[in-house]
């Protein structure tokens, strides 16, 4: 029964460097985690620190509100040289030890892709949440019977 746990491991595709990072950028690109192929799933739960989720429906559900978590995650595990150590050592998913070059070098190329994209997407997600937030207060105000108005920051005049 071990063996054929075992075998199932050693038989995860090796990931095609190109195909993940596109993706992966994509999905960073476009603030949608709905694109997020099967491949790339299994790269960043595999390789890259994230928990599965379940599975890749699991995965795309818990970062699809909440993208700068996902790049907080990914920035959290990597970027802090770990990756130097993949270059010298084989990966237990893989027979030979050049495949652990390959990782290293796809999560190289991600990181510096997921710190340009971690500021415009941390701050698009809190006008997303304060845009929330107001719709839901003006529904509670409306229900109440109230106006909502927005103050005018001091200084400023009223329009």
């Amino acid at each position: 029964m071990a063996y054929a746990i075992n075998q199932q491991v050693r038989n995860y595709a090796t990931p095609d460097p190109k195909r993940v990072v596109a993706n992966i950028t994509g999905v960073l690109a476009t603030g949608n985690m709905d694109i997020l192929e099967k491949g790339s799933y299994q790269f960043l739960i595999t390789h890259c620190g994230f928990i599965a989720h379940f599975d890749h429906a699991g995965f795309i559900a818990t970062y699809r509100d909440d993208l700068p978590a996902f790049v907080e995650q990914f920035l959290s595990q990597h970027g802090m040289g770990w990756e130097t150590r993949l270059d010298h050592t084989g990966s237990y998913f893989y027979d030979t030890s050049y495949q652990g070059k390959i990782l290293a070098d796809i999560i190289r190329e991600l990181v510096p892709i997921f710190q340009a994209y971690e500021p415009g997407l941390k701050a698009a997600h809190v006008l997303h949440k304060n845009m929330e937030a107001e719709a839901r207060l003006r529904a509670l105000a409306k229900e109440l019977g109230y106006d909502l108005v927005k103050r005018t920051p001091a200084g400023e005049k009223a329009a």
